[in-house]
């Protein structure tokens, strides 16, 4: 499966609840496909919950109208393969072996993740699974492998501003000028950005118009992207050196919803630059506290584009536990900070530190079970005293600790990037024989 969390900054809120109110009508949910709700983000949430509950078959069904439903062709394939992760846990190779050719054909490229997936065993030996991931391998082929040859796409920024002037003039017609102007038009970097993370103009229009101040005092920040280039491309270098297999895709800036800071698909890595381009003149009234929290500094970007990095490069595991949902997300930040000199998280820390014994025994308490909610985009439990989001933090310290205990650091990034087994990477780490001596 690719990763049930929304990944980046400020991502999907599970719905908790959805899907045992659906599961008892799977059997006639089966193909072909019948509508089980029009919302993209409330049938992503169903569709993970089924996924989490082993209900593969019902699952399968979801993520497979989710695909369906997608606006755009590139938005299709992590469904499609989702779909197909399941049809072959549900028993289904022929209908997998289908699904996971459309995903292919719809741009999926992963092809180390399709031979790693444990949800996809029953298929390794087929000849048109051999088949899929050599199609796969070729179009991955095109990735740079330099980092010098990364683009870093900002022409979706000056369509966003093209589109928001029109929306001003006839602002009953936003959600039209948008989807022309701006999605229609952008690059498939934004087009895959909507599909994951905006799924909905309506949602977009009313983000802004509740945002109106703060829209049009970072028009100018944003326009500033590309000065952060050199930075950028600096944290890309030490990545390559740390890890000589990384590859390098596009970098799309582009302007969301409020529901992301960052995220990455099978082109590259997405960046919500309206959500990571403030200045100390920014306005903030019109953020409620955890945006206020988390808006990012325009100087922090690189950082920001390292993290969706290392999510763009690292395995994917098959078990939704949120040990390993911490972990991933952590070693994001960790691997972050190595490579651009920055954790995207730093307003983690004052906290984390302070009360990090508390943390973990909590944490730990449900670290084995399959529930995120209170711990990974849980932007509802931001307070004045106590932040969101903490699953990043203790990710970060347990990679923080697995590489302080290695000696060969090149091979501790690689190990980083590559965990198959997460009970076993935090026995290694030694984080909590660490934790309890101090």
């Amino acid at each position: 499966m690719r990763s049930l969390i929304s990944r980046g900054l400020g991502g999907l809120v599970f719905v908790a609840g959805l899907a045992p109110n659906l599961l008892s009508a799977q059997t006639k949910l089966l193909a072909p496909v019948k509508p089980l709700l029009a919302n993209a983000e409330r049938l992503e949430a169903v569709a993970d919950s089924a996924y989490r509950a082993k209900s593969y078959a019902f699952a399968a069904t979801a993520y497979r109208q989710l695909g369906q439903q997608a606006r755009f062709a590139s938005g299709r394939g992590t469904p499609y393969y989702n779909a197909a992760c399941c049809q072959a846990l549900a028993g289904q190779p022929t209908a997998a072996l289908q699904m996971l050719k459309a995903a292919v054909q719809a741009g999926y490229a992963n092809a180390k993740q399709l031979l790693a997936d444990e949800d996809l065993i029953s298929l390794r030996a087929t000849a048109d699974f051999q088949k899929l991931v050599k199609q796969a391998q070729a179009q991955q082929a095109a990735v740079p492998i330099d980092p010098a040859k990364a683009q870093l796409v900002t022409s979706d920024i000056g369509l966003f501003w093209r589109a928001y002037d029109h929306a001003q003039r006839e602002p009953t017609r936003a959600v039209e000028i948008y989807d022309r102007e701006y999605f229609d038009k952008g690059s498939v970097g934004l087009q895959d950005y909507y599909s994951l993370k905006i799924k909905d103009t309506k949602l977009f229009v009313e983000n802004q118009q509740a945002k109106p101040l703060f829209y049009r005092a970072i028009r100018p920040n944003t326009q500033r992207v590309a000065a952060q280039t050199t930075q950028i491309r600096a944290g890309f270098r030490k990545l390559k050196e740390l890890y000589p297999e990384a590859v390098f895709p596009s970098v799309y800036f582009v302007i969301g919803r409020w529901n992301s800071g960052g995220t990455a698909s099978d082109h590259g890595m997405l960046l919500g630059t309206d959500q990571n381009c403030a200045t100390a003149d920014t306005p903030r009234g019109e953020l409620s506290l955890w945006e206020r929290n988390g808006l990012g500094a325009l100087d922090n970007l690189p950082a920001v584009v390292a993290h969706e990095q290392i999510h763009y490069l690292q395995r994917k595991g098959s078990a939704p536990t949120l040990l390993r949902g911490a972990i991933d997300e952590g070693m994001a930040d960790f691997l972050a900070e190595l490579t651009a000199g920055r954790q995207p998280n730093t307003r983690l820390l004052p906290y984390g530190l302070a009360h990090e014994k508390q943390i973990w025994a909590d944490f730990q308490k449900e670290m084995l079970g399959t529930s995120w909610k209170n711990w990974i985009a849980n932007a509802t439990q931001e307070t004045v005293d106590k932040p969101a989001d903490l699953g990043y933090f203790v990710g970060y310290r347990i990679c923080q600790s697995y590489y302080a205990e290695m000696a060969d650091k090149k091979q501790a990034v690689h190990d980083i990037l590559t965990i198959a087994d997460y009970p076993a990477f935090l026995a290694k780490s030694r984080y909590v024989e660490k934790l309890a001596v101090r």
